[in-house]
């Protein structure tokens, strides 16, 4: 072989170096080859990804059954009639949650679920008692006296427009005559219209006038002062 033929030969076969002057690995001069370091590191890569996953989705299929038991649960305290000496609805339930991975199954027990909402029984008067029993019992701020029925009607008021000539004539539920508001007509009535109540005994320029307005009160029997019982509803 001549001297040309083994200097063509031994700059194809001759290693190259890197940038620091380090020699490059042989490996690195074959097509498709791997390094034993990615080999032994590419299945725990692929391992923690699976895992990743698998945890995100156990979490996704967790919210979806928590948010489906609270639906439910929230629908029964509207529709369902409750026990108003418990006025919570609790609602369980449980799903199998299993999942596979490289032939191995994981998670394959049953997680149990807990949904409480308060059922709409409304204000009895005994959900904030600590102390003794006591009647409820229902007052106006400016009333003297107290009411046993909330539908009272000295509480809810009927009132209905009247011509201002036909007062003269007009008597209230008790037989007594209309005078006129303290309130809208301190000094005189000259329009053609007023308002009146069946029980009340004044009559009005306004239908808002404060005195057609009733602000009631749910107080404990032994907070009404010195207020008389109503003899109409007591």
């Amino acid at each position: 072989m001549s001297f040309c033929c083994r200097e063509k030969i031994k700059k194809r076969l001759q290693i190259p170096r890197g940038a620091k002057g380090g020699r490059t690995s042989f490996c690195a001069l074959c097509k498709g080859s791997i390094t034993l370091e990615a080999s032994l590191a590419l299945p725990f890569l692929l391992c923690a990804v699976a895992s990743l996953l698998w945890l995100f989705s156990f979490t996704a299929i967790q919210a979806k059954g928590n948010r489906s038991l609270m639906e439910k649960a929230q629908l029964l305290a509207v529709t369902v009639a409750s026990d108003t000496t418990d006025p919570y609805v609790r609602l369980y339930g449980s799903d199998h949650a299993a999942f596979s991975f490289m032939g191995n199954s994981f998670g394959g027990e049953r997680p149990v679920r807990k949904a409480v909402v308060r059922a709409w029984v409304g204000y009895t008067g005994e959900s904030f008692r600590t102390g003794p029993l006591d009647e409820i019992v229902f007052i106006t701020p400016e009333g003297a006296v107290y009411h046993r029925n909330r539908d009272c009607t000295y509480l809810k008021l009927s009132i209905r427009q009247l011509p201002y000539s036909s007062l003269e004539g007009a008597r209230n539920q008790s037989g007594g005559k209309y005078a006129p508001c303290e309130y809208c007509i301190p000094g005189g009535w000259s329009g053609s219209m007023v308002y009146i109540t069946d029980y009340g005994n004044s009559y009005h320029s306004i239908r808002n006038c404060r005195g057609l307005k009733r602000t009631v009160m749910a107080v404990p029997l032994s907070k009404v002062g010195g207020r008389r019982c109503c003899s109409r509803c007591g």
